[in-house]
Order: C-alpha cells, then sequence, then structure tokens
C-alpha cells in the first residue's frame, strides 16, 4: 500500500520537479536551521531564539532515538520506487526527521505569534518538506504522518513547560547554572549515547552556557538597524561554520570531540557572536562595564 502511494506520487516526476522538491526539502536540513535560528537569536527575540533552538534539537534527540528502536528500513532500493538525492536521506526511515522539524519548528511559530498569514505559510512549508521527501523516494507515508504527530505532541508539550518555567522565579546563581549545562546534556548522552547525540547535546550546552553568561555580564539585545542585522547575521554564520568545520582538523575524531565541537559552536551563538556584536556596536546596547 506505501509502495503504491509512493509510486502513485512519482507519476509527476520531471527534471524541473526534482530540483523544485530538492530545494524545497533543503528547507527541512540541519543547514537551513543553522542559519534560520541563529537569526531569531541575534535580530528578533533572544529568548524565543533560545526556546525554538531547544525545542528543535529535543525533537531531533526524540526522532534520533525512535529511528534506532524501530530501525524501519528506507524506500531506497524498493522496486519500482525512484530514490534521487538521497544524501540527504541518513539512518533508518521512522519517523522522518524533515517532517518533524519542520513540523516542530513552524508549528512552535505559529503558536507563539498566532498570525494569520504565518499559520498559511507554516502549514503550506510543513506539507510541502513532507511531500517532497515522499516524491524524493526516500520516505514512506507512515513516516510523514508519524514525523508530523510526534513533532505536535512535542510542541505541546514544550509549551506547557515553557509556561511553567515563565510563572516560576528560581534565584540560581551562574555557576548552578552552568554546571546543569552541562550535566542534564551529558546525562541525555548517556541514555541514548548515539553520534548524532552527542554534537546536538555539545551545542544545547555550549548555547546554554552562553546564554546565561550573556545575561549576566552584557545582556545582548537585538535592536539594530538593517543593515547593522544583515552584517550581524552574515558575520554570526560565517563564523559559525568556519568553527563548525575548522574544529574538525584542530580536535581529534571521536563522539566526545565532536560534543565539545558542537558545544564551541554553541558558545559562539548565544556568547561571542553577540560580544563581538556588542564591541563594534551593532546593537543597540554597549556593553557593561
Amino acid at each position: 500500500m506505501q509502495a503504491e502511494i509512493l509510486k502513485a506520487i512519482q507519476t509527476i516526476s520531471n527534471p524541473f520537479l526534482d530540483y523544485f522538491f530538492i530545494a524545497v526539502t533543503m528547507l527541512g536540513s540541519s543547514g537551513f536551521y543553522f542559519i534560520f535560528i541563529p537569526l531569531f537569536y541575534w535580530c528578533v527575540d533572544k529568548r524565543f531564539g533560545l526556546k525554538l533552538g531547544l525545542i528543535l534539537i529535543s525533537s531531533i534527540y526524540v526522532n534520533t532515538v525512535l529511528k534506532e528502536i524501530t530501525k524501519i528500513a528506507r524506500p531506497i532500493g524498493y522496486p519500482g520506487i525512484r530514490s534521487i538525492f538521497t544524501q540527504s536521506a541518513g539512518g533508518y526511515s521512522f519517523p522522518s526527521g524533515h517532517a518533524q522539524g519542520s513540523t516542530t519548528v513552524w508549528g512552535t511559530l505559529m503558536v507563539h505569534y498566532q498570525k494569520k498569514w504565518l499559520w498559511y505559510v507554516g502549514i503550506a512549508i510543513v506539507l510541502l518538506v513532507s511531500f517532497s521527501r515522499m516524491y524524493l523516494g526516500v520516505h514512506w507515508p507512515i513516516d510523514i504522518i508519524g514525523g508530523i504527530l510526534i513533532a505536535v505532541l512535542i510542541i505541546i508539550l514544550s509549551e506547557l513547560i515553557d509556561s511553567i518555567v515563565k510563572e516560576s522565579n528560581f534565584n540560581i546563581s551562574l555557576s548552578f547554572k552552568v554546571i546543569l549545562s552541562i550535566l542534564i546534556p551529558a546525562l541525555f548522552i548517556l541514555i541514548f549515547p548515539h553520534k548524532d547525540i552527542y554534537e546536538y547535546m555539545g551545542l544545547i550546552s555550549g548555547t546554554l552556557i552562553g546564554y546565561f553568561m550573556d545575561k549576566e555580564k552584557f545582556d545582548f539585545t537585538v535592536h539594530a538597524p538593517l543593515q547593522k542585522q544583515i552584517l550581524k547575521l552574515l558575520i554570526g554564520i560565517i563564523v559559525f561554520f568556519v568553527l563548525k568545520e575548522g574544529l574538525k582538523f584542530v580536535l581529534p575524531s571521536g563522539n566526545i570531540f565532536n560534543a565539545i565541537r558542537y558545544a564551541i559552536c554553541g558558545l559562539w551563538l548565544s556568547l561571542g557572536a553577540p560580544y563581538v556584536f556588542n564591541l563594534f556596536k551593532l546593537n543597540d546596547k554597549t556593553i557593561k562595564t
């Protein structure tokens, strides 16, 4: 049944749609999120940018665990199904990481801003990204449905947790926050020590440490004229990717060092980049003395 659905979808295949859906599927890739979420953190709303990143990484964690538990093979190589752009299809099939990730991000945005136009845009992107995975022949329909439903549950739970955090008035020292920012991601690694988990928990750890240090030291603000916002984004993203790829040649290989590499990238996102923006007056607030 699922194979027949994919075959039916692929009856519309042509070179133009191939390129179109490859482009669409990139909207659900990690590369897109590495640009999109820092945009919010640096230029729109710092706290919401952090929240969006944490919810997405939590969703990725759940997705990785479920893939490794279910171990369902992808449709790649199935008779009669054409699979292209398979470099976007790592690991097992269920649930779809692209469908789950796009639903998590755009669903969180829709719930947060409550704008009608954003609901239209968000739903359209989720449906297009999800459809692209079937058109490209890298996911079964059940993977798409599962990914979307899991993302909805994660959004509901995350909003509940966030409302509790907002209403609570925790008075915790910076040093204790830093310790928790290391220990909690480390615990999630111990629970499920997959190589991808090392990377994303490292990213969470570094980002949280930087966020708490920023709040304590100079409390970066996002406000700036449009030209400076563009410059902030360019500087921040370029350095992020230089660190992400360049540190591979500096640090030894292995999961622990991958976690450290991503932690450094996280520190740049939430502390290094804001410090540079403040230093060169790319936002409307200067560093406290």
